[in-house]
């Protein structure tokens, strides 16, 4: 009996797993989160492809200046370094604020080896067609001596 019911048990959890691997990416904000961090960690631009509007755009500090880019020329720089797998750090989110249509989430990228954090704000926007897309991101470096994190 025991027998019979951990098969039972196995074959719900095996069913389950197939049903959500395939899941759309865009099904979900919670999935387009997962795929950003994914697609960074193993510099997979095909995972950022199917989550990435196209209309994004990257926007992010260089010392004191803002840089700005298309969502394509991310897509390229990704391309270029694909199946570059990133070592040394732990990728998190936290959702910061979401409605029916629009989610506001922070993913931050912190280095082991390396003294200062990256900081991204993603917008996500569900379109028209009921899919959940980027359209944003705000990526920031902030060292460890920066004075918004003393604040934190």
């Amino acid at each position: 009996m025991k027998l019979k019911a951990l098969v039972i048990l196995l074959l719900g959890m095996i069913i389950t797993n197939s049903i959500s691997a395939g899941e759309k990416p865009t099904a979900s904000h919670v999935s387009v989160i997962n795929h950003f961090m994914d697609s960074y960690l193993k510099s997979d631009y095909k995972k950022l492809k199917a989550i990435l509007s196209d209309e994004a755009i990257y926007t992010s500090n260089r010392d004191v200046r803002v840089i700005k880019h298309k969502g394509a020329d991310i897509l390229n720089h990704l391309k270029k370094n694909e199946g570059v797998i990133q070592r040394d750090c732990r990728v998190s989110s936290t959702i910061i604020s979401e409605t029916d249509a629009l989610v506001i989430a922070r993913v931050d990228v912190n280095y082991e080896l390396f003294d200062g954090d990256q900081q991204n704000i993603v917008v996500i926007e569900k379109d028209k067609k009921g899919e959940w897309k980027i359209t944003q991101v705000y990526k920031m470096f902030i060292s460890s001596e920066s004075a918004v994190k003393k604040l934190v």
